[in-house]
């Protein structure tokens, strides 16, 4: 259990959405903001798997009274609505910070105290180490990253 709020990322840490959105856009003369426009993510999330028991460890933090929240990026205001309700529909009461594209994490919540975020993006760990935070890798594998430490599962939250 950490002393210091946690953020969470979504995509491929609590949802597989992250790996489903490469398969799904097959067509590279797309942009992605054309794709993004275009993805139902309504059906995207219904279809999705929710990652090493993600939801059973943020509901335990919640009873516990753990300060975490879910940070995550977004495309479209539909993705928002889709993501809210995903998370409220398995009982998440916990915040939901929204990323918009072109901002970083750091930008949106803004650092003060050491604040942990559990991404799998190096490039988002590096940003919040450099903006003060301490960055633990997220990798279903476990692949280990030299530079962060690595977990495949959000146990370590509590």
């Amino acid at each position: 259990m950490f002393d210091k709020k946690v953020f969470i990322d979504f995509d491929g840490v609590i949802f597989d959405t992250e790996k489903r959105v490469v398969e799904k856009k097959q067509n590279p003369d797309i942009s992605w903001n054309e794709f993004f426009e275009k993805l139902d993510w309504f059906q995207l999330l219904e279809e999705s798997q929710v990652i090493n028991n993600a939801i059973e460890y943020i509901l335990e933090c919640q009873v516990r009274s753990q300060q975490i929240a879910i940070l995550t990026k977004i495309h479209t205001l539909i993705e928002m609505e889709a993501k809210v309700k995903a998370l409220r529909s398995r009982k998440v009461e916990v915040p939901v910070l929204f990323v918009p594209p072109h901002i970083k994490k750091s930008q949106i919540y803004l650092l003060n105290n050491g604040e942990i975020l559990i991404d799998d993006s190096i490039k988002n760990l590096i940003d919040w180490e450099l903006n003060g935070g301490k960055g633990i890798y997220f990798n279903e594998d476990l692949t280990s990253n030299n530079q962060f430490e690595t977990v495949k599962t959000l146990s370590k939250i509590l």
